[in-house]
This record gives C-alpha cells, sequence and structure tokens, in this order.
C-alpha cells in the first residue's frame, strides 16, 4: 500500500513540475517549452479604421556613408523583446563636421518602395528597392547623379503617416543607379530617376530617430 501511494504521490509531483515548466503564467498561455521567437507569439490583426494609403510623401533625403560616423542599428534579434524592434533601426546618424543629409524634392506619385525575397532556401533574404523622379535638367540635379552614381549610403523616405523609413542599414550601404529621360514629345516626362538598392534581412526598416524633413528643405540662414 505505501508503494503504490509513493507511486501516486511521485506521479503528482512530475505533473505540477510539467504545468510549472510548460507554461510561462497561466495569463500568457505561453509554453516556455515550446517557446516561440518573439514576432511569432502573437496575433496579427487589423484594427478597424485604420488607414493604409499607398505611396510615399514625395520627399526623400541622402546620406552618403562616407558622411556619417555612427548609423541607426538594427538589434541583435535574440535581444528583442518587442517584435516591432526587429525592423526598428536605433539611434540615429553622427555627422562628420559640417555634413548633413541632402534633401531631395521627388516628383508626387514617383517614390516607390518594393522588398523581393531573393536567395535559395534556408538562405532567403530580401533585396530592398526605392525609386524616385526629381523633374528637369538642371546643372546641380546632373552633378548629384555624377557623385552618387558610385557612392554608397543611406536613402530617408517617409510614409504619408509621417513614419520615415531607411534603405541601406549598417554594414549594408544602399547603392543608387540614377538615369535620366528627356523625353520626346511635349507631353512626355523630362526627369531623372533615382534607383536605390541594398540587401536586407528585413522587408522594410523603420527609423527609430527620425531626421527633420523641414529643416532639410528650409534650412535656417544665421546672419
Amino acid at each position: 500500500m505505501k508503494n503504490v501511494f509513493q507511486k501516486i504521490l511521485g506521479i503528482m509531483v512530475l505533473a505540477i513540475i510539467s504545468i510549472v515548466i510548460a507554461q510561462i503564467d497561466m495569463g500568457s498561455g505561453i509554453a516556455l517549452a515550446f517557446a516561440l521567437p518573439v514576432g511569432f507569439a502573437g496575433p496579427l490583426k487589423w484594427n478597424c479604421g485604420s488607414e493604409n494609403m499607398g505611396g510615399y510623401k514625395n520627399r526623400v533625403a541622402f546620406i552618403p556613408d562616407c558622411a556619417v560616423t555612427a548609423v541607426p542599428t538594427l538589434p541583435d534579434k535574440d535581444t528583442v523583446v518587442d517584435a516591432g524592434d526587429l525592423v526598428t533601426a536605433a539611434g540615429a546618424f553622427v555627422f562628420k563636421d559640417g555634413d548633413s543629409p541632402q534633401f531631395i524634392y521627388a516628383t508626387k506619385g514617383t517614390v516607390n518602395y518594393n522588398a523581393e525575397p531573393q536567395g535559395e532556401i534556408d538562405g532567403q533574404s530580401f533585396v530592398q528597392t526605392l525609386e524616385f523622379g526629381h523633374p528637369g535638367s538642371a546643372a546641380e540635379v546632373g552633378a548629384f547623379a555624377r557623385l552618387v552614381n558610385n557612392t554608397p549610403g543611406y536613402v530617408i523616405y517617409e510614409g504619408h503617416d509621417g513614419q520615415q523609413y531607411m534603405v541601406g542599414q549598417k554594414g549594408y550601404p544602399a547603392n543608387i543607379s540614377p538615369a535620366f529621360a528627356g523625353g520626346a514629345a511635349a507631353a512626355d516626362r523630362k526627369a531623372h530617376t533615382f534607383t536605390a538598392e541594398a540587401d536586407s534581412f528585413c522587408p522594410y526598416i523603420l527609423l527609430g530617430t527620425p531626421i527633420d524633413f523641414d529643416e532639410l528643405e528650409n534650412p535656417v540662414v544665421v546672419p
């Protein structure tokens, strides 16, 4: 009888230990033994009334890699607590003396962003591509196109909700390919087109510390 009691007691103890190990807490219901990485643990919902207009604001900024000493950085995924941090670059750009982002006006409807998968199974990533157009054939635009042609860096663009994103990240700066089309007919578009590409583990990178586009566009002149 004593042995039977001991066996029952042992089974109860093992059951209690299993429950404690299997759950972090009763409220979350997250299994410790089967814990998923941050980003897989919660539902992906779409709230009523959410706004989701396509496209981006008609302004971008370019930051040459050679103009900065520090770049916003994605965190180590093993240290992330909030899923959103997996695609958010923390920190701010630190510029060398006298350097700053270059503001670029983009024609309405030309700022276009896409992220396509690349690589083989078990080795996939994304190639981020941002395209924007700047009208006309002014000399300063041609000069920018010439210099940016072989200058890696970071391109900042902005959603309609004010959220800023960047193409390029520490160790994987963006490369820009400029092009120009003068058109043939009077109704044709005459403009430069700039295409920035960068490799990344992320489909897009949110900028944790935004830049001031208004100040870049209309800098305060100190007398």
